[in-house]
């Protein structure tokens, strides 16, 4: 199942839900709370819903996919939450294609209806990625039964290493196409990770979080700092003029 596909089953299952009333909320999963295994071989498509009280909205939706005329009896992939991370790995015959969601995805999971006007981006921190791979993040806004979801996506390039951390501003993400109307960050329904990397790949994912937005009086001693190094600056260039 390719990204425009997943979005859809993601979009169409958030649509059915009534909205609610939305709490503020910050995000983090160590994926430190248990064990959860999937595992695809000649299927195309294997999902599962993992309750968990750690995560947003009560559990994760992981699923992973092999592309059509790629399945094989024998090859397969695998996604896991163990040893304090969600770990994903591909037969070297077959490419990695792997989701995890928070709140509703295909049916299963539940409106996660979080106000995140308080914090300013997701964060992603992989203990490692072992080869290059895409990564696209989706937000998505319910309005109730019988209309569409607003998506809005941010995709972008992982590079193979042992460690990196991957910030993503909310204000990166761009509202898909034809969306009644943009994404509400103060009522997001579902958060949806698709990684997609080449055959043999494989990541752990350490922590997934955000982060807040600056406090007034925090931006304001941030801002003040900044006016005194620019002026000490400025007093050691004007010293050193004949």
């Amino acid at each position: 199942m390719n990204l425009p596909q997943l979005a859809a089953r993601i979009a169409t299952a958030a649509a059915a839900l009534a909205l609610g009333s939305a709490q503020a909320a910050s995000i983090l999963d160590t994926f430190s709370d248990g064990t959860g295994l999937i595992q695809t071989d000649a299927a195309p498509f294997v999902e599962t819903y993992l309750p968990s009280a750690q995560a947003p909205g009560g559990g994760r939706y992981l699923a992973n996919s092999i592309e059509p005329g790629v399945a094989q009896a024998g090859k397969f992939t695998f996604a896991a939450i163990q040893a304090g991370a969600y770990f994903t790995l591909a037969d070297a015959a077959v490419p990695l294609v792997t989701n995890l969601t928070y709140g509703v995805a295909n049916q299963l999971g539940q409106d996660l209806s979080i106000d995140l006007l308080s914090e300013a981006a997701f964060r992603l921190d992989f203990r490692y990625v072992s080869a290059p791979m895409s990564l696209t993040v989706s937000v998505i806004t319910a309005h109730g039964p019988g209309t569409f979801s607003s998506v809005a996506d941010f995709a972008t390039a992982l590079g193979a290493s042992q460690a990196q951390s991957v910030l993503i501003p909310f204000s990166a993400f761009v509202n898909d196409a034809g969306n009644s109307s943009p994404v509400d960050w103060a009522d997001i329904d579902a958060i949806s990770i698709l990684v997609s990397g080449p055959g043999g790949s494989g990541f752990a994912l350490d922590t997934f979080s955000t982060t807040p937005v600056p406090e007034p009086a925090s931006l304001g001693l941030l801002m003040a700092g900044l006016g005194m190094v620019l002026g000490a600056a400025r007093l050691k260039a004007g010293s050193r003029r004949p």
